[in-house]
């Protein structure tokens, strides 16, 4: 491989025993298995909510995967999945959403493409 070409980012992590308490601003993909309250604003990039993952927050993002718990507002560019075992309670803008079979979402959703 040359040195031109380019590599997708790793994700940055935010461990299970992190708390995070006010804002998370992230300018590369990012997995919590911790606790997030407040906001997080990532724009550009996928945010992974692990399974022990539990995030109560307004989120932005390109895309959304959650796999734990997320609470509040969620916008997602692209795409938002909540997975198989994974819990939404809140609101949802985003051009696309996909639940997975055993997957709980409470709320609304608006289909149409975030500015």
């Amino acid at each position: 491989m040359s040195a031109s070409q380019s590599f997708a980012p790793l994700p940055a992590i935010l461990g299970k025993g992190v708390i995070v308490m006010g804002e998370v601003h992230s300018r590369e993909p990012l997995i919590i298995e911790g606790e997030v309250e407040g906001s997080i604003h990532m724009p550009d990039h996928l945010l992974t909510i692990a399974a022990d993952g539990r995030v109560h927050a307004n989120v932005k993002a390109r895309e959304i995967d959650v796999h734990g718990a997320l609470n509040g507002q969620a916008e997602a560019k692209e795409k938002m999945r909540i997975r198989n075992g994974a819990e939404f309670i809140g609101d949802i803008h985003s051009a696309s959403i996909a639940i997975d079979e055993g997957g709980f979402m409470k709320g609304s959703v608006d289909l149409s493409k975030p500015r």
